[in-house]
């Protein structure tokens, strides 16, 4: 059986395996978000990372230090996650009736952190990759 997540901290994961976590049916979504981070931000390197025991191995995509955002393989989708600054989460509660169901309740809930917010967004269609581009687009300008 295949694992939820890619948690083993000392195999990184080969394009098969993920292929295998995420299923046939959500695994063009992962190469279509990969695609569409490596075309629209080149100045952001992806690369396999290990995150920690629960969320185990992403992709993540960082200039230096800067992180634009990590991806997590898993069954059925993928997670993405990203932090907002106070101006991104303002500038995404400005256009919220713009995103699908599921990022607009995740912006309405309340943020952990005193400015900004981190945000762990579950991807399992395109209206969810719309949703990430615009988000990305706005906040990241």
């Amino acid at each position: 059986m295949i694992d939820e997540r890619l948690l083993d901290r000392n195999n990184p994961p080969e394009p098969e395996l993920i292929r295998q976590v995420i299923g046939d049916e959500a695994f063009p979504l992962w190469e279509q978000v990969n695609q569409f981070l490596q075309e629209q931000y080149p100045d952001f390197q992806g690369g396999m990372t290990y995150y920690n025991a629960q969320r185990g191995w992403g992709q993540d995509y960082r200039k230096g230090a800067q992180r634009l955002c990590m991806l997590f393989p898993e069954r059925g989708g993928l997670t993405a996650f990203l932090t907002l600054s106070q101006d991104g989460e303002e500038a995404a509660q400005a256009r919220i009736r713009y995103f699908n169901a599921r990022l607009r309740t995740l912006l309405n809930q309340p943020s952990a952190l005193p400015q900004g917010r981190w945000l762990w967004m579950r991807l399992e269609d395109y209206t969810d990759l719309v949703s990430l581009k615009l988000l990305l687009e706005i906040t990241s300008s």
